[in-house]
Formats: C-alpha cells, sequence, structure tokens
C-alpha cells in the first residue's frame, strides 16, 4: 500500500470525497477515473495515478470514497511486488496492477528517493514525477 510519507512543504495532504465505480477499495491503493468514477488501476501503469485512497470500503452503488490527490511535491511509501536488484535512488518504477505497490518491471513515474532493500516486499520511498 501507498503512504503519504512528508511533503516538500509540511503540509498534511486534504481529502477530497469523490464518487466510486462498485467494488473494494483499501487504504493505501492508487486510483484512476473510468466513465466519471474512482476505479482501481486494473493493469501496472507507467503514468502517474489520479487518486490515493484513504479508506477501507466497499462501494455497492454510487458512493463517496475519501481520497487524496496524487502530487509531486509528496513523498509516499510503499512496498515492492517483486525483486529490483538494479533498483537505486533515481530509479522510475511503476505502480503495479492493483495499485497496491511499485513495480520495477518497466520505467514508469514513480522515482525512488529511498530504498530500504531490492527484495520483494522490501520498502520504497518515491515520489511521482
Amino acid at each position: 500500500m501507498y503512504s503519504p510519507h512528508s511533503s516538500d512543504t509540511g503540509a498534511v495532504v486534504p481529502y477530497e470525497y469523490l464518487n466510486a465505480a462498485p467494488g473494494t477499495y483499501q487504504a493505501g491503493q492508487m486510483l484512476t477515473v473510468t466513465a466519471g468514477k474512482l476505479a482501481p488501476i486494473s493493469a501496472a501503469s507507467k503514468t502517474t495515478p489520479k487518486y490515493l485512497c484513504m479508506a477501507n470500503i466497499t462501494v455497492a452503488g454510487d458512493e463517496l470514497v475519501a481520497v487524496t490527490r496524487v502530487k509531486s511535491d509528496v513523498i509516499y511509501e510503499t512496498q515492492l511486488s517483486a525483486a529490483a536488484e538494479a533498483a537505486t535512488v533515481g530509479t522510475l518504477l511503476e505502480v503495479s496492477a492493483g495499485g497496491l505497490q511499485a513495480d520495477a518491471a518497466e520505467a514508469g513515474t514513480f522515482e525512488i528517493v529511498r530504498i530500504d532493500g531490492t527484495a520483494a516486499g522490501s520498502t520504497v520511498c518515491g515520489r511521482f514525477v
């Protein structure tokens, strides 16, 4: 899962409440917008996601979900979904399918600023560029 770690300005990231498509959402899950509603990222994404889910919720109909906008001045913490032996500070990762971890399979927009290891499950911090 992704979680806001720190920001360049020290400001707290504000929540927004947006309509979501039916489904199950997890706190720390990166989301996109499809047909005007929040939706989980279904495949690995090389582009910057729009929102970060801030609640565990199952949406049955037209319900609001707490999210924050993904911003380039915020450092996010997450884990590697698979081993990434070549990953170092400055490496660009993609968001894994499901939107809960980072993946080094292809270059994306999540730039590593701190890495605690290269094994699957290792913690990485980065920003979206």
